[in-house]
């Protein structure tokens, strides 16, 4: 890691990736420090409690079987690259992730698992996916995730401040969750079953629906160029979100817009932002 002063990690032959998984499997290591486990290694357990990873790279994957579910439990990850993190049918608990990145060159995800408690500082998800997984109790504290999809997902008591980019949130149930403090571009919801959420509300960053985009747009269509007003109206408007996050960055970047009319625009847009999203009627329930 450029600027650390801890030692590099020691590349370990195949041998030593096996004795270190079995142990961890047996439960009788609880440190893994300043190692890289060879490509390609899978690292898999069904109960890992209490171990503390540092300065270290591997494919972990917590997995439960047929009859009893995986977990993770006390466990504490410190500048360390999951490459990747996968897990199935487990429980998540009271881990702490300090720099940590998940996913280096291949994808991870969750599925079907529960995350109690535990925080995520400064840490970075790229082309992470989590589906039918509950966040109970989660702080997520900077960093950033990067194509992040959450499908069917759960968020209770939850926060997330960190920055979203490509990150779509599908058919999710949201119980006294936060993510007002996250700095969003190109995020999007796609239904929801309810909701107590808080959502950011600064010009740089925010939510509006399709019929609030509609309407700020009608009133500011001379000021637009023909391209990036058919590019709003085909990625904001009719692209079949319920909520989508807009900001200059978003207009510029992704839809082409000058400068100017994406100031223009999100001027017009910021009377209709969301600050919270709530269980209305008719307004992305089923």
């Amino acid at each position: 890691m450029e600027g650390s002063k801890r030692p590099s990690r020691h590349v370990l032959t195949d041998a030593e990736a096996q004795a270190i998984a079995e142990d961890l499997r047996h439960g009788r290591r609880d440190r893994i420090e300043d190692v890289r486990f060879p490509q390609l290694f899978q690292v898999q357990v069904g109960t890992l409690r209490g171990v503390s990873f540092t300065n270290a790279q591997l494919w972990l994957t917590v997995g439960g079987g047929m009859f009893r579910g995986g977990l993770m439990e006390d466990c504490r990850f410190v500048d360390v690259d999951l490459d990747p993190l996968t897990v199935y049918k487990s429980d998540i608990r009271s881990n702490t992730f300090e720099r940590v990145t998940f996913g280096v060159r291949a994808m991870g995800g969750m599925d079907n698992t529960v995350i109690d408690g535990g925080s995520f500082h400064d840490c970075r998800f790229n082309d992470y996916g989590f589906r039918r997984t509950t966040l109970n109790g989660v702080t997520v504290e900077g960093g950033r995730m990067d194509r992040v999809r959450f499908e069917a997902c759960t968020f209770v008591d939850t926060r997330l401040a960190s920055a979203l980019r490509d990150v779509t949130l599908a058919d999710g149930r949201f119980d006294r969750a936060d993510i007002s403090a996250s700095d969003v571009v190109d995020v999007t919801f796609d239904e929801w079953r309810s909701a107590d959420l808080r959502l950011p509300d600064r010009r740089t960053g925010f939510f509006v629906t399709p019929v609030g985009a509609s309407s700020a747009l009608g009133t500011v269509l001379d000021d637009l160029t023909v391209p990036f007003r058919d590019r709003f109206f085909a990625d904001v408007i009719t692209a079949g979100y319920d909520l989508v996050a807009v900001s200059e960055r978003f207009f510029m970047s992704a839809l082409g817009a000058q400068p100017t009319e994406a100031s223009v625009l999100i001027d017009a847009l910021f009377p209709y932002r969301l600050d919270a999203l709530g269980a209305a009627p008719g307004q992305g329930q089923r």
